[in-house]
């Protein structure tokens, strides 16, 4: 005997409309879900070289991954904000003889994995080309740097946050 031959048709019309809307629900969480993940990945291209199996090419937009990390491996610090100086002096001021040098900062990463690192120092190098009006076709991320105390000065950093932000800085070569 089948149990839903005793309910009569608006009580399996009212559960057929519950259960509808708890999958619709599902359904929507993991939509949801999926966009988050395709933003996070939007621009990563990774490519496996057809004649040595375990050599890859990995690019973020135009800046290609050339490190010895697993990029998702997580960085091995937390609160993480990366700086970079500009090689460039665009404020010069003639009465005291000295420039005011241009220094990009990224978002805080509080937990960082090295793909969030690359996604930043991408922001950082469009900002750069902003500022410099000119565009680079192609970056390679070729180290992530601490900064040492005695380079405070250099990237205008507070020493009194480095107690609770590590700062890094990155080469990158063209």
């Amino acid at each position: 005997m089948n149990y839903l031959d005793i309910l009569n048709a608006d009580l399996l019309d009212k559960i057929f409309e519950i259960v509808s809307e708890l999958y619709e629900k599902d359904i929507e969480k993991t939509n949801n879900k999926l966009k988050k993940v395709k933003n996070l990945v939007e621009g990563l291209y990774i490519d496996v070289n057809a004649d040595i199996e375990d050599e890859y090419y990995i690019n973020y937009y135009n800046i290609s991954y050339c490190m010895d990390k697993y990029l998702y491996s997580k960085y091995p610090h937390n609160n993480v904000i990366i700086v970079h100086r500009l090689k460039l002096i665009v404020y010069y001021n003639y009465t005291e003889n000295t420039h005011t040098p241009i220094i990009l900062q990224s978002n805080l990463l509080k937990k960082p994995l090295y793909l969030d690192i690359l996604r930043e120092v991408y922001n950082i190098y469009m900002k750069q080309t902003g500022i410099m009006g000119y565009y680079d076709n192609r970056k390679f991320l070729e180290n992530i740097i601490p900064v040492k105390s005695t380079e405070y000065e250099y990237y205008n950093i507070n020493p009194s946050s480095a107690n609770i932000i590590n700062y890094i800085t990155f080469e990158c070569t063209s």
